[in-house]
């Protein structure tokens, strides 16, 4: 008696374990899958048991007049996860929720929503105190960078109706040309380049998809030219993915490609860097190095020499510019030079308007 029960609950558990988001499932296709295993039942079996579960709630038939019966998980109903989520699991999908769904194309985002909404529930139904409930108010993200507002929609849909359909329409577009990447196929745009009235239309083949702080932008090629491109996600006015498959331009390199549109040049190859900071603004490259083979000398009082090999990328140059005064390149020359060509006019730039330099620009 107790290998029956354990036997007819496997059987009800098995079954309702095929069942994945609204895909619906025949008598016929359940038999055949449960088929070899230890399972198995007949077709009248597997019939009824469909029935007990629709009758217990945990079923729903997609059209009860159609034949053959086509059954589902019932349309709004919780997900069910056995065992249940554990705090460190509720924790995970929480703060995957909050990163990672701009980055993901919309079929993959459907597909953890249950676990997403299974982790809010969880946390809902813990009392006040509980540590997991809390640290979401413990955790920030303090970005490296100048925080900016997301891009807003342009003049022509200033007003607050037409900024939510813009809203809504950036949704769909980024939906897109995620599954455009996604799917590795070319896709249709409207693009409104800045200095044209009418938007233009192209067909894309997507190659990298760029979150750079609140705005998104795609690394692609054009209709039928090799040269990579970025486009701005917010300039577009909308977006369609093609039956057709993508192509990559030969000797594409992603990292060099993301780099290069960054501006401010960078061959991205290493180099051996040497600076002089000024220790209050950069001891804490003493705790969180450039590289595993920094070397720190000590200097006077107040500075110390940092050797380190590092990328030739702008966004080392962003990051020694960010320092200002407080740091100076010594090697390679040719950064150095940089460094100091940029800081020279930055000087007169600042120094015109007292009229201590000539009134010539760079």
């Amino acid at each position: 008696m107790k290998e029956d029960a354990i036997t007819t609950f496997n059987r009800r558990l098995r079954i309702l374990a095929m069942f994945k988001g609204s895909e619906p499932l025949t008598t016929q296709m359940i038999f055949k899958r449960l088929q070899g295993t230890a399972e198995e039942m007949d077709e009248r079996s597997v019939q009824r048991v469909l029935a007990l579960l629709g009758e217990a709630g945990f079923l729903e038939t997609v059209n009860p007049d159609a034949k053959p019966l086509q059954w589902r998980w019932p349309k709004g109903r919780k997900f069910m996860a056995l065992p249940r989520l554990s705090d460190q699991e509720v924790l995970a999908f929480r703060l995957l929720e909050r990163f990672l769904e701009p980055l993901l194309p919309r079929s993959s985002y459907r597909a953890l929503r249950p676990y997403f909404d299974a982790a809010r529930d969880e946390l809902e139904r813990m009392p006040g105190w509980a540590s997991v409930k809390n640290w979401e108010t413990r955790v920030r993200v303090v970005p490296p960078a100048q925080p900016l507002l997301p891009p807003e929609p342009p003049a022509v849909l200033a007003t607050a109706t037409a900024g939510k359909d813009w809203e809504r329409q950036q949704e769909q577009i980024r939906a897109a040309i995620l599954e455009a990447l996604f799917e590795n196929r070319q896709c249709a745009v409207e693009y409104q380049q800045l200095w044209r009235d009418e938007p233009a239309r192209w067909t894309l083949h997507p190659l990298v998809y760029l979150q750079r702080g609140p705005a998104f932008y795609l690394l692609c090629t054009i209709d039928d030219y090799a040269d990579v491109r970025q486009l701005a996600l917010h300039r577009m006015r909308s977006a369609r993915v093609l039956d057709q498959k993508a192509s990559k331009p030969a000797g594409f390199d992603a990292d060099r490609e993301v780099e290069r549109s960054q501006g401010m040049g960078g061959s991205g190859e290493p180099l051996r860097l040497v600076a002089r900071f000024w220790k209050r603004a950069g001891l804490h490259l003493l705790e969180t190095r450039l590289a595993t083979d920094q070397v720190v000398e000590e200097g006077d009082d107040d500075h110390f020499r940092l050797t380190a090999t590092v990328n030739d990328t702008a966004q080392l140059r962003w990051w020694l510019l960010s320092f200002g005064s407080k740091v100076e390149v010594l090697e390679p020359t040719e950064l150095r030079e940089e460094m100091a060509n940029q800081a020279y006019w930055m000087n007169w730039m600042y120094a015109k308007a007292n009229g201590a330099f000539e009134q010539r620009g760079p």
